[in-house]
Formats: C-alpha cells, sequence, structure tokens
C-alpha cells in the first residue's frame, strides 16, 4: 500500500513540473513575439467602442473602419500620383569587379487619398503622425528599384518609418533603405574615366492607367557632401529622367530615374600609379651608363625592375627593352673580344716569328751567357693592349640613351593628349 502511493506521488509531481515548464516556455515564446496589431477594420465593434469618443484614436478608426487597402485611390477614375523624392545619406565607392554600387537613403512618397480626409470636427495641426504599424492598414504604391541587386529594410530599434496623414487626404510615408545597385561601367579611359550610374523606381503591378511616379519640383534628390575614395560626385552633376518601361502582355509601366555622374579622381593614380612607373622606367635606364663589362650590375637592374612594372604595360615594354639593349649589347662585346684575340683561333697562328728580349709588359729582357752581359737585341716591343670596350657596344650606348628618352616622352605626349 505504501509503494502504490509513493509510485502514485511521484507521478503528481512529475506532472506539476512539466505543467509548470510548458508554462514557462509558452510564456517565453509570447514575450519574443510582437504583440499583432489589427487594423479597425479587423477590430470588433466592442473593441471601437472602447475608445474615447474625442481622441485622435477614435478620428483615425472612424477613417479606417471601412477603408479597404486593397483598393486604390480614385479607383475606376484618374491615376494616382506619387510624388517622390530621395535623401541621400551616404554614397558607397563604385566595386569595378561586381560593377555596382551601395547606396543608404531615405525614400520619400506622397500621394492623396480622398477616403484620408480628416474630419472636420478635427481640432489639431493640419498632419496626424502616425504609428509605422498602421502602415500596413493603407493602400500602397508598389514601387521597387529596377537595377537592383540587393536591398535591406532597417528596424533598429524600430522599424525605420515616417507616416504623415494630412487634413486633405494626403499620404507621406519615409522609409530608410540601403541598396546595392548595378552599374555598368565603361573603362576604356580608366583612370581618367567618368561613369554614370543609375537609380531606377519603377512600378511593379499598376500599369500607367493606374499609377504614375512623378519626381518632386525643386531638388527631388537632396545629396549632402559625400566623400569617395576614388570618385568625385557633385550635386550639379545629378539628372533626372523618365523611363517608362513597356512589357509586351501587360502594357505601359511607369518609371522615374536619377543618374549619377562620378568623375574619379585623377590625383589618387596619379600618386599611386603613374608616379611609381615614370621612376621605374627612368632609373632603368642608368644601365646605358654602365661599363659593358660590367654584366652582373646591368641584368639585376633590369630584372629588379621587371615586376616592378606589372602594372602599365607600356612601361613594361620599355623595361624588356632596356634590358634586350643589355643583352644585344653583351652579345655585340663577346664577338668583338673574339675577333681582337690573335690567338683564339688556330688558323690565324702566324707562321714566321721571331723573339723577343721584351716580357709581356714591354720591358726588356737582359740575357747573360754566363760570360758576361749579351746585349739585347732590338727586337718589336709587343702590340698595344686593345681598348677593353668595343666601338659598337659604345655606339649601343649612344643610341640607346637618346633614342630610349625620346620614344617614352613622344609616348607620353599622345597618352595625355587622347585621355586628357
Amino acid at each position: 500500500m505504501k509503494f502504490v502511493l509513493a509510485v502514485a506521488f511521484f507521478i503528481l509531481i512529475s506532472l506539476c513540473v512539466e505543467e509548470g515548464c510548458s508554462k514557462e516556455k509558452s510564456s517565453k515564446k509570447g514575450k519574443g513575439k510582437k504583440k499583432q496589431y489589427l487594423c479597425p477594420s479587423q477590430q470588433s465593434a466592442e473593441d471601437l467602442a472602447r475608445v474615447p469618443a474625442n481622441s485622435t484614436s477614435n478620428i483615425l478608426n472612424r477613417l479606417l473602419v471601412s477603408y479597404d487597402p486593397r483598393i486604390r485611390p480614385n479607383f475606376k477614375g484618374i491615376p494616382v500620383d506619387v510624388v517622390v523624392n530621395i535623401f541621400i545619406n551616404s554614397f558607397g565607392s563604385i566595386q569595378e569587379t561586381t560593377m555596382d554600387y551601395r547606396v543608404n537613403i531615405f525614400l520619400r512618397q506622397k500621394w492623396n487619398d480622398p477616403r484620408l480626409k480628416l474630419p472636420s470636427d478635427f481640432r489639431g495641426s493640419d498632419a496626424l503622425t502616425v504609428d509605422p504599424t498602421m502602415y500596413k492598414c493603407l493602400w500602397k504604391p508598389d514601387l521597387f528599384f529596377a537595377n537592383e541587386k540587393s536591398a535591406n529594410f532597417h528596424d533598429v530599434t524600430q522599424e525605420n518609418i515616417l507616416l504623415f496623414i494630412f487634413r486633405d487626404g494626403d499620404v507621406l510615408v519615409s522609409m530608410r533603405l540601403s541598396i546595392t545597385l548595378s552599374c555598368p561601367l565603361d573603362l576604356t579611359l580608366f583612370p581618367m574615366d567618368t561613369q554614370r550610374c543609375k537609380m531606377q523606381l519603377e512600378s511593379f503591378g499598376y500599369t500607367t492607367d493606374d499609377l504614375r511616379f512623378i519626381w518632386q519640383s525643386g531638388d527631388p534628390v537632396q545629396l549632402e557632401k559625400i566623400a569617395l575614395p576614388q570618385f568625385d560626385i557633385k550635386k550639379e552633376d545629378i539628372e533626372y529622367g523618365n523611363c517608362t518601361k513597356y512589357y509586351k502582355g501587360t502594357g505601359y509601366y511607369t518609371c522615374v530615374e536619377v543618374i549619377f555622374t562620378l568623375r574619379r579622381q585623377v590625383g589618387f593614380y596619379m600618386m599611386g600609379v603613374y608616379a611609381p612607373t615614370l621612376l621605374i622606367v627612368v632609373l632603368s635606364w642608368l644601365s646605358f651608363w654602365i661599363n659593358p663589362d660590367a654584366s652582373a650590375a646591368r641584368v639585376p637592374l633590369g630584372n629588379v625592375f621587371q615586376p616592378l612594372s606589372r602594372g602599365s604595360g607600356v612601361c613594361c615594354i620599355f623595361i624588356e627593352m632596356t634590358v634586350g639593349e643589355t643583352r644585344c649589347k653583351k652579345v655585340c662585346t663577346s664577338k668583338s673580344d673574339l675577333r681582337s684575340n690573335d690567338f683564339s683561333i688556330v688558323g690565324s697562328l702566324p707562321r714566321d716569328f721571331e723573339l723577343s728580349n721584351y716580357d709581356c709588359y714591354g720591358k726588356p729582357i737582359e740575357v747573360n751567357n754566363g760570360l758576361g752581359k749579351s746585349q739585347a737585341k732590338n727586337n718589336k716591343k709587343p702590340p698595344p693592349a686593345k681598348p677593353v670596350i668595343p666601338m659598337a657596344a659604345k655606339r649601343i650606348d649612344l643610341y640607346a640613351r637618346a633614342l630610349f628618352p625620346f620614344c617614352f616622352l613622344f609616348f607620353n605626349v599622345i597618352y595625355w593628349s587622347i585621355y586628357l
């Protein structure tokens, strides 16, 4: 009997513990979820009746209790004109590899919805600042970015949406977005190029019979002073246009675009690319003033400059030509040495020769026959030493000293006249 009571007591405790844990888990899940907001049209009459009659909440409930967000304003009437403007918070640098750029913007849209006109008994300002949770209860344009690669909406610490409802029924929505947009680049004139990057705002589902996007008058795109590492962008270089598109089978869709003109900073590449390669080419010409016999000093000089000049194809060609000149001169020097040596070829040995009493340094040799000094025979002195540097190698160096700088200067004149 005691055993049965113990088992029953153990089972009862286990059930209580399990029930408590399940309640704790459910409470944690409930805390993690946001409270779902119900539009006035989805609320019961009892919930609406609890709102004070003279409150702003009651006015909004009266506006939206019979409001259908699935139907556009002026249904079966004139198209809705949506005025668009953009404030650019930050402008990321253009990526040449992926051909895109990233911006952080405030996108603002304004349109008129006659169903949202504030009642005459409303006493207050001309506009109501409404909580972002109410945004889902309203009809809104189906705007998207036609050249978008990726985008994200910001919700830290709250959803970054600003919503105004004006007395005459105008609705103003402002939201913060980060967007990566494609930008096809023409790098023919790199690094003196100018790029034109677009941002296209288009309607996804409504044709021009139902919806039209219009740029705000004045400055539709507001741009603060932005510093980019490689480009300059100015407010005066921003262009606006209309890019309404036709799709076969569905019709015309409204579209507006803004074009940013970005000019690359040449000074950035002057110090980082042009100046180093120019110095490398000029320093490679030092080998023209080095003795041709000092091949150990000439060849490594060119080999060191070769990897440093890979950033420029023309500079690399000049370096290779300098190394080629050194090798050509070395070959000429070797051939001249062979021709100048009377004993380098067996067939050239003289058949008749006479002894000389001079050593290899041109000093007379005294011969002693044991009885006395013999007089030195007045034979010929050895021929003078051949010059170390052949004339062909000298001429190659002289020509290179004038030809290489002239060709490089001529190339620079043509290059800068085309690109500038």
